[in-house]
């Protein structure tokens, strides 16, 4: 409580002082409030900010994932026809190399007459033709 006996200062001037202390503790919690408020404000448009930042960003990122994807699916499409092609492949150069040894040794054989290589060169010829052709790319 406040009393005019044992201080040395007026009794009005110790009113005043205690009322001016409660008008600024008053504006000081109002102040306090004000921010509190006004934190949680900014804190809702800053994360607001950056929401809107990280779409701008993310959306170009993902029309070039999806356009990656596709470029990535064409590419294994592509990719499977040439290991296609490059298997028939190997198995054309297989049957040549075949073909090309049993020439030779016909050709290098103690008895080779021109009749007998003519005549391996006919039956090769006539069972290619029989066979089923390979279609090309």
């Amino acid at each position: 409580m406040i009393t005019a006996q044992g201080s040395g200062s007026p009794y009005w001037a110790q009113v005043l002082i205690s009322t001016l202390g409660l008008f600024g503790g008053a504006s000081g919690l109002g102040v306090l409030a004000t921010i509190a408020v006004q934190r949680r404000k900014l804190r809702a448009d800053t994360a607001g900010a950056l929401t809107d930042a990280a779409l701008a960003l993310v959306q170009p990122l993902r029309t070039r994932v999806t356009e990656l994807e596709t470029e990535a699916l064409a590419v294994r499409d592509e990719l499977a026809a040439s290991q296609r092609e490059l298997q028939e492949l190997r198995a054309t150069v297989w049957e040549l190399t075949r073909t090309l040894e049993r020439w030779r040794e016909t050709i290098m054989a103690p008895g080779a007459t021109l009749r007998r290589i003519q005549a391996l060169v006919a039956e090769e010829e006539r069972r290619g033709r029989d066979r089923p052709r390979r279609r090309g790319p």
